[in-house]
């Protein structure tokens, strides 16, 4: 009995040495897993906005990666999300009706507004998505807004040398011979506001904010590039994906308790 007890307490020990070297990240991905949406009403997730105004023109945008990451997760819980496509093609109808479309010079007098599809992905029209989403009998509407996202990136050099003391030739150099060293150390941080909006009562009625971190640190020997910096410039890297993922993973948890 005192064997079986100590074997069993060494796996729990070993346990909780590997869980404190691991990325929160991780704990995180693991935890998601026992996360159930106990809701049975339908949900709207809005499209994720990019507002931190890091992007061309300054003006908000969508991220892709995290509308969709979003919206796999929820539905993994077991919530059902209504389709952006159904959705939207609800919210062109009553904002077509709507006074604001009356008012809009460019559909007032005109046959366009009925063929043309608008993406009315803005907070503009939030009071008219509440009425498609009434129409769609669904219950909340899930509003992720990207406040930070950010990726840095140090590096730190060691040049080469020789030390003579045990400086011995050898085939394409001496023994003795020290290759450079180079140290990149990369973190990235995102930041996501999730607002929960009751469609009966016509509100938010829950907001948080939650973020995920990253810290890598990579060393090589010799002269190397760091390719994945270069992605940046056109989108997310590799740090800045996973750190979003990890905020993503938060909000679910908080959008479970919350949503009923």
């Amino acid at each position: 009995m005192k064997v079986m007890f100590i074997k069993k307490f060494s796996k729990i020990l070993a346990s909780l040495l590997l869980i404190g070297n691991f990325p929160s990240y991780l704990l995180a991905e693991d935890r998601i897993n026992n996360v159930t949406f106990s809701t049975k009403s339908s949900v709207v997730l809005m499209p994720c906005m990019d507002k931190t105004g890091t992007m061309m023109g300054a003006g908000p945008t969508k991220n892709e990666f995290c509308t969709e990451t979003l919206n796999q997760l929820i539905r993994d819980g077991g919530a059902k999300t209504i389709s952006w496509f159904k959705v939207n093609s609800k919210l062109q109808k009553v904002v077509e009706r709507s006074s604001n479309a009356q008012a809009n010079p460019f559909f007032a007098g005109s046959s366009m507004g009925s063929n043309l599809r608008m993406d009315y992905t803005n907070d503009m029209y939030i009071p008219e998505l509440i009425v498609a989403s009434k129409k769609l009998g669904a219950k909340y509407i899930v509003r992720p807004i990207v406040l930070n996202k950010e990726s840095n990136t140090q590096n730190q050099s060691e040049m080469g040398g020789v030390n003579a003391a045990i400086l011995v030739p050898v085939v394409g150099g001496f023994l003795g011979q020290k290759k450079a060293k180079n140290t990149v150390t990369k973190s990235s941080n995102v930041t996501i506001k999730f607002d929960i909006i009751s469609v009966p009562e016509e509100d938010i009625v829950a907001t948080r904010t939650f973020s995920g971190d990253v810290n890598t640190t990579k060393e090589t020997k010799g002269y190397s590039y760091d390719m994945s910096a270069f992605g940046a410039a056109s989108g997310m890297d590799a740090g800045t994906r996973t750190a979003m993922t990890d905020a993503i993973y938060q909000g679910i948890e908080y959008l479970a308790e919350r949503i009923n």
